[in-house]
């Protein structure tokens, strides 16, 4: 029964361990995107990010792997934790955020295709374009915070049509 208990709790804990360590590793990635990136706005951010992820990941009751929690959510068994809702939330608590070095927007690839579609969101330097950005996707890792350079990674990423319409962007 005791390891039972214990190996419960380490599934819902694995999400939480060593969170200042991937602040501080997504601060770094933050700053090195160019030398005009604030530290302040940096850390404010990766803290933002890393706090709502996991917090998300609780919320939505995230299920590994993620094309299982997209089934339960399609069958109504779970109420969000679509890529898209991850890219909705995490935009809403970074929008909050004032930032003069750092921009935010909404990715898609593949879009409008059924099965394949992603999206998901992008962190950049002001006096940069999004491609030279971070992508930053929990959704990836079933709740556990994740990014890559744009550049680095395998989706074909694009802005979304209706990146910065927060009145009409939503995840459907």
């Amino acid at each position: 029964m005791l390891c039972i208990v214990v190996l419960g709790c380490s599934h819902t804990t694995s999400k939480h361990v060593d969170i200042d360590s991937r602040a501080t590793n997504l601060t770094q990635s933050l700053e090195s995107l160019s030398v005009q990136v604030l530290g302040q706005e940096a850390d404010k951010v990766s803290n933002v990010l890393i706090e709502t992820a996991i917090r998300l990941s609780d919320q939505y009751e995230m299920e590994n792997p993620p094309l299982y929690h997209n089934m339960l959510v399609k069958m109504g068994l779970r109420d969000r934790g679509l890529c898209c809702h991850w890219a909705e939330d995490l935009h809403a608590a970074l929008r909050k955020l004032n930032t003069s070095s750092l921009k935010f927007a909404w990715l898609v690839a593949r879009q409008g295709s059924q099965l394949r579609e992603h999206n998901s969101i992008v962190i950049y330097a002001e006096d940069n374009n999004w491609q030279q950005g971070i992508v930053f996707d929990p959704w990836r890792k079933a709740g556990v915070p994740f990014w890559t350079a744009v550049v680095e990674d395998d989706y074909p990423w694009k802005l979304h049509p209706l990146n910065g319409r927060w009145n009409v962007l939503r995840c459907k």
